[in-house]
């Protein structure tokens, strides 16, 4: 039986991680927490949102699961960091997730998940120039997702109808 790796997916502030989070306490889904070489930004925890690392800590090409490079910083997740034969949750972005796609297709099931949320609710709490490197990531038709998600309401209301959504895809 092959391994899900449940790939969330969105714009900054959608709620990618917060999803994540919640299925792991809801579903006890576990999050691989990828690793990055960009500054730990307030609010942060390592090894909780990321693994704050420096370029030297990088292992080879070969030894990841996905990479990326955005916003002049490197990040990645590794192979070892998939559970045998169980599901897990990714919070990816969409360059990472077509790799993730080239290279891992035939070895896990991938399940693309898309979270969208209106842009006037996310100009009112991201910072700009996080909204600003958005727009250059690359774009992936929406068909190409197992499910789309919508987090335009309350808190509670994305997280039911996100673990609604996900009990249905594994």
């Amino acid at each position: 039986m092959k391994s899900t790796i449940l790939a969330i997916v969105g714009p900054s502030g959608s709620g990618k991680t917060t999803l994540a989070e919640h299925l792991k306490h809801e579903l006890n889904i576990p999050v691989i927490v990828s690793y990055t070489t960009r500054p730990i930004r307030e609010g942060e925890v390592n090894g909780k949102d990321h693994h704050f690392v420096s370029e030297q800590d990088m292992p080879p090409h070969e030894e990841m699961l996905a990479y990326t490079k955005f916003g002049d910083y490197h990040y990645w997740s590794h192979i070892s960091q998939v559970p045998e034969n169980g599901v897990c949750s990714y919070v990816i972005d969409e360059k990472g997730l077509l790799k993730l796609w080239e290279n891992f297709d035939q070895d896990y099931n991938i399940v693309p998940i898309l979270i969208k949320r209106d842009e006037s609710i996310l100009s009112k709490t991201v910072d700009p120039e996080r909204l600003k490197r958005d727009k250059l990531r690359v774009t992936i038709e929406d068909a190409a997702y197992k499910a789309i998600i919508v987090n335009n309401g309350t808190l509670e209301e994305f997280q039911k109808q996100a673990v609604q959504t996900i009990q249905t895809l594994i």
